[in-house]
């Protein structure tokens, strides 16, 4: 599932991490854009983190440290649950984003 959203969001380069994740980085995320209606940096789907050209180390770090986490806990199903709490509650007030960024 990971690689093919990397793949229809235009895939640039791909490159395995040693702490066993796949990176993909892609012009852009233009896929999680339509559902979250902001610009998206990165994006995690069990051990692939998906990251767009604007990505920094900050975002990497932020996806590995926390979305990598909160997948395993809920696999399959935190994509789901992402989506439908940033429409409910919106990216600021996101309970993911939140737990994330403590």
């Amino acid at each position: 599932m990971g690689i093919l959203t990397g793949l229809i969001c235009l895939i640039y380069k791909i490159k395995p991490d040693k702490r066993g994740f796949i990176l993909i980085f892609v012009k852009r995320l233009w896929v999680t854009e339509i559902f979250l209606k902001r610009q998206t940096y990165g994006l995690v789907l069990g051990n692939i983190i998906i990251l767009s050209q604007y990505a920094d180390q900050k975002t990497l770090i932020h996806e590995i440290r926390h979305h990598i986490e909160q997948f395993k806990k809920m696999p399959l199903i935190f994509p789901v649950l992402y989506l439908y709490e940033n429409y409910k509650s919106g990216y600021v007030n996101n309970k993911f984003e939140i737990e994330a960024s403590k």
